[in-house]
């Protein structure tokens, strides 16, 4: 189920932040700084590592990190069952946003459950969308994607959140799987990829799961390994599960530059928020491409985006701890000359980015590979394009 409404009451998403309009030496203004802090949480209802139910440490959280958007999982609404709406408190809590509840499913307790995303900035669209069930008659949580569509200083953004079935076996990781199919083919139309977008969620999955490569063939960036480890203490979402269990993420399209990402230690919630600062780079993305690495298209990634004066960034993932670094190489041409080269050696690091100054390319390749020292395999390239 799909719905997308205008602007009414409450509403969904989130965004923007500072706004700031430089003046150039001939007197006219340059295009003005679109720039946005994102906090992600699963909130557990409000309930803490020490079983209490406090929505003011929630709110307290979240104050703290003075975020422009704030998307949150688990949320109840229980006045059917004569409780407290959750997301209302947060709304009361937070006089200068708007918010929108998108429903997922009936709680435990009569009440409802979903996804909220609160905005300082008015909403201008917003989508409700169920994911699917599996199997049909399954009694698991059902789970939704929402979305919402706002203008900042002329610049449409849209920021989506979700929270995918949890569960380590076969009917619920083929649950999950179908669940995230749904939500990147709902979110990742070739024209929409060139513009700002946010997809932020708990997905229940460690960074070595199948199901990312899905999030980065149509080029969602994962905010958080372009500016630190994939693995490693400071990465855990969900503490007391190993220093991989990172499965909260804030995904950018490659329109936006990750300016700063770092978790929020608290006992609020199971859970640790994530925070994150992007950018609209300028000038503007003009092509975009990316290629996964590897015979398997699992073991990592390549993406290559030009922007309106030439100039191109290259980021690269290695996503599989095989042995294998991924390495990826830019041109103009299919098999031209080299402009760019960039390497992630191991899975366990951040993802690398590689600059080339204007007028390097405006439509370029990107050719990714495994590699050890010299050697290179299982090549494959994707030309940048703009729609």
């Amino acid at each position: 189920m799909r719905r997308w409404r205008g602007l009414v009451g409450a509403l969904a998403v989130t965004l923007l932040a500072g706004l700031g309009v430089v003046a150039t030496g001939s007197g006219q203004a340059a295009a003005a700084t679109v720039s946005l802090r994102v906090l992600n949480w699963n909130v557990q209802g409000g309930q803490g590592t020490d079983g209490v139910t406090d929505f003011d440490r929630i709110v307290s959280v979240i104050r703290q990190q003075s975020p422009d958007v704030v998307t949150l999982q688990e949320l109840h609404d229980n006045r059917a069952i004569g409780g407290e709406n959750q997301w209302q408190t947060l709304l009361d809590a937070f006089p200068g946003y708007q918010a929108h509840f998108a429903r997922s499913d009936d709680n435990a307790f009569g009440g409802s459950a979903g996804n909220l995303i609160l905005s300082r900035y008015p909403i201008q669209e917003r989508l409700t969308a169920l994911l699917p069930q599996y199997p049909a008659d399954t009694t698991a949580v059902r789970r939704s994607l929402g979305g919402v569509r706002i203008n900042v200083g002329g610049t449409d953004v849209r920021i989506y959140t979700t929270h995918l079935s949890s569960g380590v076996g076969a009917e619920a990781t083929e649950r999950r799987n179908r669940q995230a199919r749904e939500v990147v083919d709902r979110v990742s139309s070739g024209a929409t990829m060139r513009t700002p977008m946010l997809l932020t969620g708990d997905l229940n999955v460690r960074p070595d799961n199948e199901i990312r490569p899905w999030f980065a063939a149509p080029g969602w960036l994962d905010g958080w390994t372009q500016l630190n480890p994939n693995t490693g203490a400071e990465t855990v979402t969900l503490p007391g599960n190993g220093d991989d269990a990172r499965i909260d993420y804030v995904y950018a399209t490659p329109s936006f530059d990750v300016t700063a990402a770092r978790t929020v230690t608290t006992s609020a919630s199971d859970h640790r928020p994530v925070v994150v600062d992007v950018a609209v780079h300028e000038p503007r993305l003009a092509t975009t491409g990316t290629v996964l690495a590897g015979a398997a298209q699992n073991a990592g990634w390549a993406n290559a985006t030009a922007y309106g004066d030439g100039s191109v960034r290259l980021r690269v993932c290695d996503n599989l701890a095989d042995g294998w670094g991924v390495r990826a190489h830019v041109s103009a041409t299919s098999g031209g000359t080299r402009l760019l080269t960039g390497n992630d050696p191991a899975f366990a690091d951040r993802c690398y980015a590689f600059n080339a100054s204007p007028g390097t390319a405006s439509s370029p390749v990107v050719r990714v590979c495994l590699y050890q020292g010299t050697v290179e395999k299982e090549c494959r390239e994707v030309r940048a394009t703009a729609s």
